[in-house]
């Protein structure tokens, strides 16, 4: 395998249509000048050829140094609409990089992000879209950068292994309502959860505002202060949510479990509502973590029916 990646070109090459029917034409010149001796073509073939040659140096010079990111652009759920994020830089060249076109090896990408110029040291980015087959990390994967500069005769083409942070697939959510990859559901910081609803004991008063309701006036008070004043509540504690995985399970049961956590998570985050992950003893997420609906999510990305999570990136297997 070795042997085989050290003998690969480091370049494709493919004639384009144009391109055939121009090496057709070089062909029948040089035919003809040979046969008729005529300087003429044989100043045709040369120009042909020094075109050919020229195509392939500024190609090459378009391709060479270019760096290539991918990154998600929203959330991406198992089998929903999501957006990748590609960002093709020209960092460190002096020669602009001019119609150059990235196709992601990722399955599930959608059409290629095409780059009308970008100037040398700077980057441009273009957004596809994104529908992956199944949660989990996404394994590695290479970008093909290709161009057809300057005159359309030949698309040169290179794999090159993207950069970038790790990509990684959330579950499927249980409900169609459940998610809307790209909108901000709730708190993305996983903030802290919400005081809960309003009880019945009452607290205090104080003075009446406008949006207060007028079966919150407190009559005596009122009477008594000569103004309106409104009964302020003592709050209830809200009751935290488990959600809970149990391992091992069988895949295909597992999986369907999984997918009604996600949608649960969703939930909880939509409506401010604390909750704690549970994967089998294991209390994974908890009410006051930080970035708690990335990290649950993550978690129902990469946990295996056995109960272990996939590794990221980096690191090892928990």
């Amino acid at each position: 395998m070795d042997l085989f990646r050290a003998l690969r070109l480091p370049r494709k090459l493919r004639v384009t249509f144009p391109g055939k029917w121009f090496l057709a034409l070089t062909v029948g010149v040089g035919i003809a000048a040979i046969n008729t001796g005529n300087n003429l073509l044989y100043l045709a073939l040369s120009m042909n050829l020094s075109l050919i040659i020229l195509s392939g140096v500024l190609s090459e010079w378009c391709l060479r140094g270019l760096r290539v990111r991918v990154a998600h652009a929203s959330e991406a759920f198992a089998s929903r609409e999501s957006l990748l994020a590609v960002t093709c830089s020209a960092e460190g060249k002096w020669f602009p990089a001019v119609s150059v076109s990235v196709s992601s090896g990722l399955p599930g990408a959608g059409k290629t992000a095409w780059f009308p110029e970008i100037p040398p040291g700077e980057a441009d980015t273009r957004v596809i879209p994104y529908r992956p087959g199944r949660r989990g990390p996404v394994p590695s994967f290479a970008c093909t950068v290709s161009t057809r500069f300057p005159f359309a005769l030949f698309e040169k083409s290179a794999d090159v292994p993207p950069g970038g942070s790790l990509l990684i697939v959330y579950p499927e959510p249980d409900g169609p309502e459940a998610a809307h990859p790209g909108a901000n559901h709730g708190d993305p910081a996983g903030g802290k959860p919400s005081g809960g609803r309003e009880g019945t004991s009452i607290r205090s008063v104080k003075d009446h505002a406008p949006s207060d309701p007028v079966r919150d006036i407190h009559w005596k008070a009122s009477a008594r202060r000569g103004k309106w004043m409104v009964k302020e509540r003592e709050a209830e504690p809200e009751q935290e949510i488990d959600i809970l995985l149990p391992v091992p399970s069988a895949p295909p049961e597992f999986e369907r479990l999984v997918s009604q956590a996600c949608g649960l998570v969703l939930r909880c985050e939509r409506a401010g509502v604390p909750y704690r992950l549970r994967v089998g003893d294991r209390i994974l997420v908890g009410p006051g973590d930080g970035g708690r609906r990335r990290k649950a999510l993550t978690i129902l990305a990469r946990v295996e029916a056995d109960g272990t999570l996939l590794p990221e990136a980096g690191k090892e297997g928990s």
